[in-house]
């Protein structure tokens, strides 16, 4: 076995704005926690340098706060990129490639194989079947012409976040190694109760309302059509709750408002738009239900805080978190509306809900915390470097 060392850890990723969704927040996450347990962390992304944003990301959760390198493929300027990326890769052990698609983790894969350096890849839910059959003949020939497969194929090992998008897609060629490894939460962030209703008054239109939850981008994918008309059923069964939307529009939004026009509940659906830090702590703690209605997950960062705040939850099974139903932390859903609402309306009348939410934190707590799932990458790493230095 090779030394235990302190091992210095690259991490690549398009973006680490937060704006972009649940991959930053992962990479932050995952990163802090191999600092913490005393490794070398670096980042490479587009992000500008500066941008306020990804440095108040890496400020909440990093001391110090690691390097950072910007390559930016898209102005395509490979000799200034290659360069970059060299001296970023100078004495790296090991890297963690995340997203299949994003072009600056294409370049590092390359540089990687060209250099000795084993890296192990995260696809963040692209390997789903149902990830890679939006938009396929794009996805097909990227895999095929553009070098994504090889990327793929040639990774120490693939990082999936659940068993399915560990066994991949037919047409898409894994390497020997696969490792599932979930998302997690820092447990200190959850140990101090926000203050009862200090998220409703900020939308002083909920007043004491019970209050459904969705908290992610309002992407297509994440069944915000589904939502709103469930939504519009659980409001003719249940005139006492309302419905409140986080998150930035991604498109979504339109088939949320018209659903609600098209079922008259306009007026108890409440979009805030993105929410940070403490308030969306809150509005986690002051929900009734938390619910996930995505066509595809690969492992919900929202999903797992909702859980580590307590919040009984309805996803659907594309969420792929089959623990909401072995550990009774709520209800999963076929991916339709009535099958989504008569989900909503059994947790919001069940008398153990509570004890659903008891249990889903405690299970967080104890198998999902960042130090916790860090320690496992690192005992990847080590292993990948192992065998690669065993074939040299």
């Amino acid at each position: 076995m090779m030394a235990e060392r302190p091992l210095h850890v690259v991490h690549v990723y398009n973006w680490l704005d937060p704006a972009y969704g649940g991959p930053p927040r992962v990479i932050a996450g995952l990163a802090a926690g191999q600092q913490r347990l005393g490794h070398r962390v670096s980042l490479i992304s587009s992000d500008r340098l500066g941008s306020a944003p990804v440095e108040a990301l890496l400020r909440a959760h990093f001391d110090p706060v690691p390097p950072r390198t910007v390559v930016r493929p898209k102005f395509f300027r490979p000799l200034v990129n290659r360069a970059r990326l060299a001296r970023a890769l100078a004495d790296v052990d090991v890297a963690h490639l995340h997203g299949i698609w994003p072009p600056v983790s294409l370049l590092a894969s390359q540089m990687c194989r060209a250099r000795g350096i084993p890296y192990v890849l995260a696809p963040h839910g692209s390997l789903h079947g149902a990830a890679l059959s939006e938009k396929r003949p794009r996805k097909v020939l990227g895999m095929w012409a553009l070098g994504y497969g090889a990327m793929v194929r040639d990774a120490a090992a693939i990082h999936a976040l659940n068993d399915e998008e560990a066994q991949g897609a037919s047409w898409v060629r894994l390497p020997a190694r696969v490792e599932v490894i979930g998302n997690g939460v820092f447990p200190e962030e959850f140990q101090d109760l926000p203050v009862d209703g200090s998220f409703r008054r900020t939308v002083p239109s909920l007043g004491d309302a019970p209050y459904v939850l969705f908290l992610s981008r309002l992407h297509w994918g994440k069944g915000l059509d589904l939502l709103g008309e469930a939504f519009g059923r659980v409001a003719a069964a249940r005139p006492d709750v309302h419905l409140v939307v986080v998150g930035q529009d991604w498109g979504g939004q339109a088939d949320l408002e018209a659903a609600a026009d098209r079922h008259r509940y306009r007026d108890r659906m409440h979009l805030t738009g993105p929410v940070f830090g403490p308030r969306k702590h809150a509005a986690f703690h002051d929900a009734a239900v938390y619910c996930l209605p995505s066509r595809h997950e690969g492992f919900s960062i929202a999903l797992t805080e909702a859980l580590a705040w307590g919040r009984p939850v309805v996803v659907t099974r594309a969420c792929h978190f089959p623990l909401v139903t072995a550990e009774g932390l709520g209800v999963e859903v076929d991916l339709d509306a009535q099958s989504l609402a008569d989900g909503l309306l059994a947790v919001l009348g069940d008398p153990d809900a509570a004890a659903m939410g008891g249990r889903a934190r405690a299970l967080v707590m104890a198998r999902f915390t960042w130090p916790a799932l860090a320690a496992r990458t690192v005992a990847l790493y080590r292993d990948v470097i192992e065998a690669q230095e065993a074939r040299r």
